[in-house]
């Protein structure tokens, strides 16, 4: 009996210990750190005591923002987005070059992520989650789809097609455990970093979603270079959220680059 009970209150002061640690875990993050914006960045902007930028931009809509988590929590690059009604939203955060070079002069770029986000339909007709950016000569915008939000017409436990990415198939490849369908689409007169141009887009999409683990991120810029679509000079490399509409919600609970 006195066995039993030893075991008893053993197992009770296990489980009050691991319930009071897991409590100090949340409560040591300091919100003092973290960074609220609510407005169009405006281009680029460098996150303090940070190797990362970070960038929004939104065309319509209300409380619009972006949560930067600080330098020293969730992996540094972690964020939080929130959209109302947007006719479109972006928010990103990773590496800014400007006027970089090319991007074999960065070595093998990863980022490692884990993410919760609202449901299917409340990101609009479109939305992408994953890595994003520029390149100048040529002038490039380009994207490697982890997930995204689904919409009116298909579920967010598929992956995205043509009608979403409005592109042509270039070919697939295989990395990070999935195949990767290869787009290529042109935009007219749409707004760039160079302001209203006329550019090509390039787009690497996940055939099973997901919202954690590690992006090569290089194997795609190479995987392109051989299917003729090539980069230029970086501009960034960042982790994206984009949402064309709806009211929903995404966080990073782990994000960095390496």
């Amino acid at each position: 009996m006195k066995k039993k009970l030893l075991t008893s209150v053993f197992i009770m002061l296990l489980v009050f210990c691991l319930f009071v640690s897991c409590d100090d875990d949340e409560e040591s993050e300091d919100k003092g750190e973290w960074k609220t914006y609510t407005e169009n960045s405006g281009g680029n902007q460098p996150l303090p005591g940070s190797p990362y930028g970070y960038e929004m931009w939104t065309q319509g809509g209300n409380n619009n923002k972006l949560i930067w988590y600080g330098p020293k929590q969730r992996g540094g690059a972690a964020f939080r987005a929130e959209w109302n009604n947007p006719d479109d939203f972006l928010g990103r955060v990773g590496y800014y070059w400007g006027n970089g070079g090319t991007y074999a002069s960065y070595g093998n770029i990863y980022c490692d992520f884990t993410f919760a986000r609202s449901g299917r339909s409340t990101a609009g007709s479109y939305s992408y989650i994953g890595i994003y950016g520029w390149s100048r000569n040529p002038l490039i915008e380009y994207y490697i789809v982890e997930d995204w939000y689904g919409n009116q017409w298909q579920s967010d436990t598929e992956p995205m097609g043509a009608g979403t990415t409005q592109g042509t198939v270039q070919g697939n490849f295989t990395v990070d455990g999935s195949n990767y369908i290869i787009y290529k689409a042109t935009r007219t007169n749409a707004p760039s970093i160079d302001g209203t141009a006329t550019f090509t887009q390039y787009f690497s999409v996940r055939q099973s979603p997901r919202k954690s683990g590690a992006i090569s991120v290089t194997e795609h810029f190479k995987k392109w270079g051989e299917l003729g679509m090539p980069l230029g000079n970086m501009y960034e490399c960042k982790f994206l959220v984009e949402a064309g509409g709806g009211t929903g919600w995404f966080d990073a609970s782990y994000l960095t680059f390496r």
